[in-house]
């Protein structure tokens, strides 16, 4: 069964690495990490498959987001899977990809969810914030958090 995640999350461009640190300081480092995600095209749905170079396993992510910029809330399905490349080969061949995004990430533990800063090959550097826990039934909560946090 795959793992079902309600988050609500802030994702922004950030090109100052130190200031973009910065606003992770106080968490802990959990790594950094090289990786390919491959999108497939599916309608208005979204689902990647995620592969950590160096690795044999990887995800299989679905989720449903809007389309805007700022604090939004998504609903996430993970599965891991044990061969990556071979769930990979087969997604290719049924459906269309849509892009290959190639990206070092590097992975921060915050309280209340993680912390991510992306440097993505083509788009430049991104840093995320997301929020889950006891709070998920009120979303309203969760946004109030991450747009704190992007002021800081």
């Amino acid at each position: 069964m795959a793992d079902s995640k309600h988050l609500v999350e802030l994702k922004a461009r950030y090109e100052d690495l130190g200031k973009a640190r910065a606003l992770l300081s106080g968490a802990e480092r959990v790594g950094t990490f090289r990786q390919v995600d491959t999108y497939f095209s599916v309608g208005e749905r979204r689902l990647k498959l995620r592969a950590v170079e160096g690795r044999k396993e990887g995800q299989l992510v679905y989720y449903e987001r809007p389309d805007h910029g700022g604090v939004k809330e998504s609903v996430v399905l993970l599965a891991d899977l044990p061969d990556a490349g071979a769930v990979l080969d087969i997604l290719r061949r049924t459906f269309p990809v849509q892009a290959e995004v190639r990206q070092t990430r590097e992975i921060y533990r915050l309280e209340g969810g993680p912390g991510n800063l992306y440097a993505v090959q083509g788009l430049g550097r991104i840093l995320e914030f997301r929020q889950r826990g006891p709070w998920a039934a009120d979303a309203k909560a969760g946004h109030a958090q991450l747009d704190a946090r992007a002021r800081v």
